[in-house]
Formats: C-alpha cells, structure tokens, sequence
C-alpha cells in the first residue's frame, strides 16, 4: 500500500519534469498513455464477452473529465480506467454473466472432443490433398479419359484403382443380394472380373453409365471432405476458446471463493480513491 510519504515523494519526482507548457503540447502528450497501451496489456479477455470499445469509451469519458495536462497525470487517469474496468468485471462475475459464458463456451469446446491443434492440422492437409486428387480425378472422368477395362489406370499425372471404383458403384448399390453384400465385405473375395461382371448385372455395362456414376460419387466426397475440413477449423476455433478461457479463469476470482471476491473489489475501489488523491495533488485541486 502507498504510503503519504511515498505519495508525496512520487508527486515531486513527477514534478521535476513538468513536460510541455503550451497547448499543443499538452494535448499531444495527454495522449502518450493511450498509443502506448502500458496498461492495456491482455486486458481484454475475449472478444466474444469483453469489447475493447467499451473500455475506450470509459477511458475517453474519464480522460474528459479529470483533464490530464502531462503523461504522468494521463498514466494516472488510465491506471483508474482499468480499474474501472476490473471493477466492472467484478460486478458481472457476481451476477453470473461470465460464468455463464465460461459454461457455455466450455460445453460447446468439449462436445467436439479436444484434439490438440497439429493433429488437426494434419487431418485438414491430408483432407485437402484428398479434395484435390478427387478434383484432378473428376476432370478426368468428365472427359471421359478415363478407361474400365483394366485393373489400373493411369493419366494426368495421377494414378486411379479401377477396382475401387467398380467396389464404390457396387456398394451404392441398394438392390445387392445377400451374397452379393458379404462378397464385398470380404476383401479377398474382390477381383476386377467379379466386381465388373456384378456392375454389369445392375446396369453398368457402358463406360458412359460408369463414368456418371463415379463423378456423383467422388462429388459426393469431396463435399464430406470439405464439410470434415469445416468441422476441423471449427475445433481449432474451440482450442483457441479454451486456451483463452484458462488466462480467464486465472485472472478473476473463483466462484467458490467469496471471501477473495470481496477483497479483490475492495482493493480495486482503494486502488481508484488513491490514483485519483494522487491526480487531484498533482493537478494542484486537493
């Protein structure tokens, strides 16, 4: 705690540089604490609950009514904003209001289950290399390069199994006999001659009707894929909540202690009535 003697000692070292004398000066240098940000520092919590707007504006009504001439009085002046600003948090603490929102935002963080940010980030190349094989695949089809004569294809630069091709047009395929399904559920019971001759039975016999069904196939790929991706970002975006949460929850007070609530306000009140003694004494008003 700020002693007298200490008080008076910080005023008189203030006072042996007294800063500009004009107006211009002053007005400039009122500023100084604001474009530096000393006290702004991770002040904001998140954006999604705190809005730095709103701290401007009880800084601004603040520096308009205490009217500081040097940096050390607008220093004065922002380290009361804060701590107006803490004191608002405070308050919204004890209605609930940030609890609330920790609850919601952790609820929403966990139901997607937490998966650290690199193995997301892993997820999303390999469903992008994916989306891009599939689009080189696709343009290929549409122009009909693409042969089902052969076990393997290859053009463009890329390589296509034509065995899992036939096995993706067979398993869209609703009519399938019971036999017919445990075949393809069996891997070593899948060749290119029986998956063809099965095509061939439920209409595939032509390269035209093959080609069609493969493009609404792997379209229908690439937009799981492109959805999955979505998903991902979507949880990076938690991850993010939640490493902000946790600076969150150590920067306020426990729900469970009372006690420490009620200090912290106090101290906060205590901390705004001395900076403000200690402005009115440098202006000369107290």
């Amino acid at each position: 705690m700020t002693t007298e003697k200490q008080l008076l000692a910080n005023i008189q070292n203030a006072q042996l540089s007294s800063g500009p004398v004009t107006a211009s000066g002053k007005a400039i240098i009122s500023t100084n604490a604001i474009k530096h940000g000393i006290f702004t520092k991770d002040l904001i919590l998140t954006s999604d609950i705190e809005i730095e707007d709103d701290y401007r504006e009880i800084l601004n009504n603040l520096l308009e009514c205490l009217s500081p001439c040097n940096q050390m009085e607008s220093l004065l002046v922002e380290k009361i904003a804060v701590d107006f600003w803490r004191l608002r948090r405070v308050i919204r603490f004890e209605t609930g209001s940030i609890t609330k929102s920790i609850k919601n935002l952790l609820d929403e963080f966990y139901s997607y289950g937490k998966q650290n940010n690199e193995n997301i980030d892993e997820q999303i190349r390999h469903n992008e290399q994916l989306i891009e094989w599939n689009q080189t695949y696709l343009e290929c089809l549409a122009k009909q390069e693409v042969t089902f004569d052969q076990p393997k294809w290859e053009g463009n630069d890329i390589h296509s199994d034509i065995i899992e091709d036939f096995y993706l047009i067979a398993k869209s395929i609703t009519l399938l006999t019971k036999v017919e399904k445990e075949m393809l559920y069996n891997s070593y019971d899948l060749d290119f001659d029986k998956l063809q001759t099965l095509l061939i039975k439920y209409g595939y016999s032509e390269v035209k009707e093959i080609t069609a069904k493969l493009i609404e196939l792997y379209s229908q790929q690439n937009q799981h894929l492109e959805k999955e991706i979505r998903k991902l970002s979507d949880q990076k975006l938690m991850n993010d909540s939640s490493n902000k949460l946790t600076y969150m929850l150590g920067m306020i007070p426990q729900i469970d202690s009372t006690d420490k609530v009620v200090k912290y306000e106090r101290s906060l009140q205590k901390s705004i009535f001395q900076n403000l003694i200690m402005l009115k004494k440098l202006q000369g008003t107290f």
